[in-house]
């Protein structure tokens, strides 16, 4: 999995994200997901960089922080765990 994980930038809900390269391996990309209260993954994106920019989000119900996971995808498309980061809103 990748590691790491933070927020390197936050305005509202414009987030960038950024991890480190994870263990050895071939890294085809990475994808993320927005992990929402009631345990349900929203696809955000991928990317083949260390990093990611996710515009326009927006607390869903009760939701203090927003949770975030990014998951390393190999060169035959097999994902790694989950790397989570949470932001407070």
């Amino acid at each position: 999995a990748p590691s790491g994980p933070r927020i390197t930038a936050a305005s509202g809900g414009d987030l960038r994200l950024a991890w480190n390269h994870p263990a050895p391996g071939t890294v085809r990309h990475y994808t993320l997901h927005r992990v929402l209260p009631d345990g349900t993954r929203r696809f955000l994106g991928g990317t083949c960089q260390r990093a990611y920019f996710a515009g326009g989000l927006t607390p869903a119900s009760g939701e203090r922080a927003v949770r975030f996971e990014v998951r390393a995808v190999g060169e035959l498309y097999t994902s790694s765990a989950p790397a989570t980061v949470t932001h407070p809103w």
